[in-house]
C-alpha cells in the first residue's frame, strides 16, 4: 500500500530564536564546550531555553510525529558527510552538535548509551561501509523495517529527534502510529501479553562469549500497553524474538499490516528536525544508494526521556546491562 499523504503536523522556529540558538552554539564552541556541557542548565540562558521549549512543541499522540523547520537556520553548510559516525566533521558541524543538545535538552532530559558511538548524545546517523544490509542507522541498501528506538531497554527514549544535515536523494521517514492502527480488540489483547523478548539492535556489541544478543536471556514483555490517553507499542521486529503461539502470531502480522496501513511517508530536507513520540510511532526508512564521497545522507540524533510513566513492570528489566549516560551536572 503506498504511504498516506496528508498535511504534515509542522512548527517553525522563529527567525529570531534560530540566530540566538546559532550565536549561542559558536560561544560554547570557541569555549571548548561538548554537547553534554551544552545541555546542562549552564549550557544556555534560560530565556533562550523557554523560547526553544515553546518552538519545539512535543508531537500530537495521535499522529506521533512533528517537523520542525528553521531550527538550524542560522548553520552555515556543515561540510562532508564524515565517512564514520566518530567524524572527521566541521567545525559548523561541532557547533550543530551544540545547538541541538541546547535545544533537544529544553524539551526533557537529554542522554545517550555508554555502548553506542562512544557514549556521545548527539549521534551521527549516516552510511558506514559494512554496514549497508544490517537493521541500523549506518545502513543503506536494505529497508530499515519501522521499529521503536532503543525497544529493548526499559529507559527507551520517549522522544526521538533526527536533524537533517543532507539529504540528497529526499529519502524521508517512515512513521506509523499505533494510535491510528486499525487492530481488533482480540488483537489487542493478545498482543498486550507478556511474550515477546526484544534484544539490542547490531549496534550494540554483544557480551563476551556470545555471537549475538539472541543467546543472552532477556525479558518477555508486551508489544502493546496502555497509557493514560492511550494505546502505546513497544515493537521491533528486525530483533525480536516471538512465541510458538499461532494465535499470537496472527496478531503480531495484524499488528505490521496495520503499521503499514497507516503508515505516513514524512519528507526531510536539510535543516528539517523531525520529533517522534517513540511510544506511540514506529519509524523507518527507504533504501537508497550510498557513494561514500562526502555527499550522502547524513542525520544528527538525539533521543530524550520525559516525565511520562510506563508499565511499573519494566522497572524490574535489567536493559542487557546497557547503560545511560546523562550530561554532566551544572555548576
Amino acid at each position: 500500500m503506498t504511504p498516506q499523504v496528508s498535511a504534515l503536523p509542522s512548527a517553525a522556529v522563529p527567525p529570531g530564536t534560530a540566530e540566538r540558538l546559532a550565536r549561542t552554539a559558536r560561544g560554547l564552541a570557541r569555549a571548548g564546550a561538548t554537547p553534554a556541557s551544552a545541555a546542562s542548565r549552564a549550557g544556555a540562558p534560560e530565556a533562550l531555553r523557554g523560547e526553544l521549549r515553546t518552538a519545539l512543541a512535543l508531537p500530537d499522540r495521535r499522529r506521533g510525529f512533528r517537523v520542525v523547520t528553521g531550527l538550524l537556520a542560522g548553520f552555515a553548510d556543515p561540510g562532508p558527510t564524515p565517512p564514520h559516525w566518530r567524524g572527521p566533521q566541521s567545525a559548523e558541524a561541532d557547533a550543530i552538535d551544540l545547538a541541538l543538545a541546547l535545544a533537544t535538552s529544553a524539551l526533557g532530559r537529554l542522554y545517550g548509551w555508554a555502548h553506542q558511538q562512544d557514549g556521545r548524545l548527539v549521534h551521527n546517523i549516516l552510511p558506514i561501509p559494512g554496514h549497508e544490509d544490517e537493521q541500523v542507522g549506518a545502513s543503506s541498501a536494505t529497508l530499515l523495517t519501522r521499529h521503536t528506538e532503543d525497544a529493548f531497554h526499559p529507559l527507551r527514549p520517549h522522544l526521538l529527534v533526527l536533524a537533517v544535515m543532507r539529504n540528497p536523494e529526499g529519502v524521508g521517514s517512515s512513521v506509523s502510529s499505533v494510535r491510528r492502527a486499525a487492530l481488533s480488540a482480540e488483537d489487542r489483547a493478545r498482543l498486550s501479553r507478556p511474550l515477546v523478548t526484544i534484544t539490542p539492535d547490531d549496534s550494540y556489541a554483544p557480551p563476551e562469549g556470545a555471537a549475538s544478543w539472541r543467546e543472552v536471556e532477556g525479558p518477555r514483555t508486551p508489544v502493546l500497553w496502555a497509557a493514560d490517553d492511550g494505546l502505546c507499542l513497544r515493537y521491533d521486529p528486525a530483533y525480536s524474538v516471538l512465541p510458538d503461539d499461532p494465535g499470537f502470531l496472527g496478531s503480531y502480522d495484524a499488528l505490521e499490516k496495520a503499521l503499514q496501513d497507516c503508515e505516513e511517508e514524512v519528507p526531510l530536507g536539510p535543516g528539517d528536525v523531525i520529533l517522534i513520540d517513540n511510544d506511540v510511532a514506529a519509524h523507518g526508512r527507504r533504501p537508497f544508494r550510498a557513494r561514500y564521497d562526502g555527499t550522502d545522507r547524513w542525520l544528527k540524533r538525539a533521543i530524550i526521556g520525559l516525565d511520562r510513566p510506563r508499565p511499573a513492570a519494566e522497572a524490574a528489566e535489567p536493559g542487557y546491562g546497557q547503560r545511560t549516560v546523562e550530561p554532566e551536572a551544572a555548576r
